[in-house]
């Protein structure tokens, strides 16, 4: 039935190292029907752009290994990532309560890493959750 969906509850935010490791990517996803003769249908599957958030530095090996139990953790629920480009005198909240640069994600695919000298390398993305 609509209108009976329960939204995310997250607890856990991402610790500092972590979140500062991200970049920002804006995606306005759609559905798109090709034909034969070049034309197409296309038909956007939200109003608003959805916010997806990918590692794009290397990690040391306590931030990697803070990321893998993290992740671990909550491979399977929602919870509070601070965009750190948003928060105010960039000030990250550990408890999550300040919502200025706070959006509510979910890791978006499956781990994947590669271990190499001094720094590794993680690559997956998070997701925004409306």
């Amino acid at each position: 039935m609509p209108g009976n969906i329960i939204p995310a509850q997250p607890s856990q935010v991402m610790p500092y190292a972590l979140c500062i490791a991200f970049t920002e990517e804006l995606r306005m996803e759609t559905l798109v029907n090709t034909y034969p003769d070049g034309s197409s249908d296309r038909l956007a599957l939200a109003l608003n752009p959805r916010r997806f958030f990918r590692l794009t530095q290397r990690l040391t090996a306590a931030q990697w290994n803070s990321l893998r139990a993290f992740y671990f953790a909550n491979k399977h629920t929602a919870f509070w990532f601070y965009n750190y480009r948003e928060c105010p005198n960039w000030h990250w909240d550990m408890t999550g309560v300040s919502t200025v640069g706070r959006y509510t994600v979910v890791f978006d695919g499956g781990w994947s890493d590669a271990v190499l000298i001094g720094r590794s390398e993680a690559s997956f993305q998070l997701r925004e959750v409306a």
